[in-house]
């Protein structure tokens, strides 16, 4: 747990940083007033519709592992447990407890649990880098936000198109084979200790990367990949309209398309591995979008903290609920984590 640990302090610093410099660009009493602005009736649709979007995320987290015995109920509680987790640790750290705590209740293999979340957030970076690249055209052609975009979409599909190489290796179990007979018989220059430890290592890294691959079977379906790039875009679409009520409440005249640009510049922003829910980071993408709209930053700033303060609520009364109707004991999952770290790093 110590890397999650450094994490910890490691995001927090992250979020002040990005605090700080913000609060010395508003003006602090011209934001507190631009917070009156907001009319609470362009609020109410957001529930709704935020809510529908975790509802999708569960059914495409299915996709991505591929069981249809999988229950609905079971895929969406975890999502919310994991994605309220995300909103008080740093850096995601909720997507780690989201997929052990899934793997142990369905008693799925853990290994194959983290891929299906590192898929999801593959599919997610790629769908909102096409929004993004969209909006980029019709809204704002620039240097700025043309380069988000580039790194985005290289990061991304560069990720796709690895995974999609190795799923491709389940197809070539002989030749795994023959390397790790090639490596047990480098061993045999070792001493005898070290050779055993070696082997033991060896086997280790072959089962943990032959259910890696396992995870990735479903890149093989193109159906199953029209399917989830549907569901993605849906969902994303779903979480625009949430940031478009939100911005509408302050009196701001933006489109849905203005609002997707805003939604993937804050998505991006929020990658930056920093404090519980991406404070800072969020704020400062929010800013910079509602920029090309020539929004003052004190107004850009109160709404980026009423959208994400909104956000936050929803998703931890939502995952509270199912901790409690769940009887999950974070701390029980804390400790098996940290019990398998120290064991494999043993």
């Amino acid at each position: 747990m110590k890397f999650l640990l450094n994490k910890k302090i490691f995001g927090i610093l992250i979020s002040l940083l990005f605090i700080g410099a913000i609060i010395s660009q508003v003006d602090v009493d011209k934001t507190i007033l631009s917070f009156g602005l907001m009319n609470p009736v362009f609020i109410l649709p957001v529930i709704p519709v935020y809510i529908m979007s975790f509802i999708l995320r569960a059914f495409r987290w299915n996709f991505f592992l591929h069981n249809p015995g999988l229950r609905f109920n079971s895929l969406l509680s975890s999502i919310f447990i994991g994605f309220s987790l995300n909103c008080v640790l740093p850096a995601r750290a909720g997507e780690i407890y989201r997929a052990y705590f899934f793997s142990k209740k369905e008693n799925l293999n853990k290994t194959k649990v983290f891929t299906s979340v590192i898929l999801e957030r593959i599919f997610d970076g790629i769908t909102l880098f096409m929004i993004l690249a969209v909006t980029i055209y019709f809204i704002c052609p620039g240097k700025l936000f043309s380069k988000i975009a580039l790194i985005a979409g290289l990061v991304f599909f560069s990720g796709f198109i690895f995974l999609l190489v190795l799923s491709k290796i389940h197809e070539k179990g002989d030749k795994r084979k023959k390397i790790k007979v090639f490596l047990l018989k480098i061993l045999g220059f070792f001493p005898e200790k070290l050779k055993k430890f070696a082997e033991v290592l060896i086997d280790k890294g072959f089962l943990i990367f032959h259910s890696f691959i396992e995870g990735l079977i479903m890149l093989d379906s193109w159906r199953l990949l029209i399917r989830t790039i549907f569901f993605s875009f849906l969902i994303w679409i779903m979480e625009g309209s949430c940031m478009f009520f939100v911005i509408k409440s302050f009196g701001i005249e933006i489109s849905l398309l203005g609002a997707l640009l805003v939604l993937s510049v804050t998505a991006f922003s929020s990658l930056i591995p920093a404090g519980p829910a991406g404070i800072g980071p969020y704020q400062g993408g929010y800013m910079l979008a509602l920029s090309v709209f020539n929004i003052e930053p004190e107004l850009a700033f109160a709404v980026s903290v009423i959208n994400q303060l909104l956000v936050v609520i929803l998703v931890l009364s939502a995952g509270s609920f199912f901790v409690w109707k769940e009887h999950v004991k974070l701390e029980e999952i804390k400790q098996n984590l940290k019990d398998e770290q120290e064991s494999a790093e043993f």
